[in-house]
């Protein structure tokens, strides 16, 4: 079965970014994938430090495990300022091997913008970690969101739907050929995921 990981990386009580993973989350499953959300606001990270080590804190274990056994991930964060949110930017930080081979969608709330800033981070860090994003991406400003937090705007619930789909059935399907890549033989052609090893 297909895991979909989402991440809400806004700290925002009432966030409409967490509506926007959780509604994805809620399409994949409907398509009969295994879902799990991380909610960093529930789940605090320590700001990333490279020198240190983090072997024994028990919320980096649970999120490196939970990212190193999904298949495809949604990454959501508000927009602050053109860039991503600081928790979204401290939760990258932490990965690298976990990430590589597999698909994310991105998604964002914005102000009013379209969340270009946002998504350009997001997908930097992510190709810098050898993951792949989807080529399209999903924001929603309040006007797309009520205040009983249901997304309004039928175009942001169709991209979602869209998103949610290529997740389930792209997911897997890179994840399965970069773990296989990983163990070809030194003398076979190289991909990717040599740059890995």
């Amino acid at each position: 079965m297909t895991c979909i990981l989402g991440i809400s990386g806004s700290l925002r009580n009432g966030s409409n970014t967490l509506v926007l993973v959780e509604k994805t989350l809620e399409f994949a499953r409907s398509l009969g994938a295994e879902t799990h959300l991380l909610d960093l606001r529930e789940h605090p990270l320590p700001l990333y430090e490279a020198h240190e080590d983090y072997d024994n804190n028990p919320t980096v274990e649970k999120i490196i495990s939970m990212v190193e056994s999904c298949d495809a991930m949604v990454l959501g964060s508000p927009e602050y300022h053109g860039s991503m949110s600081g928790a979204m930017k401290n939760f990258l930080d932490f990965l690298y091997r976990e990430l590589a081979g597999k698909v994310c969608a991105l998604v964002s709330a914005t102000g009013g913008s379209q969340g270009s800033g946002c998504f350009d981070n997001m997908r930097a860090s992510v190709h810098a970690c050898h993951g792949w994003v989807l080529p399209y991406v999903t924001s929603a400003t309040g006007r797309d969101i009520d205040a009983a937090k249901q997304i309004t705007n039928a175009r942001t619930i169709d991209r979602l739907q869209r998103t949610a789909r290529d997740l389930v059935y792209y997911g897997p399907l890179l994840r399965q050929q970069f773990q296989k890549d990983l163990k070809q033989p030194a003398d076979a052609p190289p991909g990717f995921a040599q740059w890995m090893s």
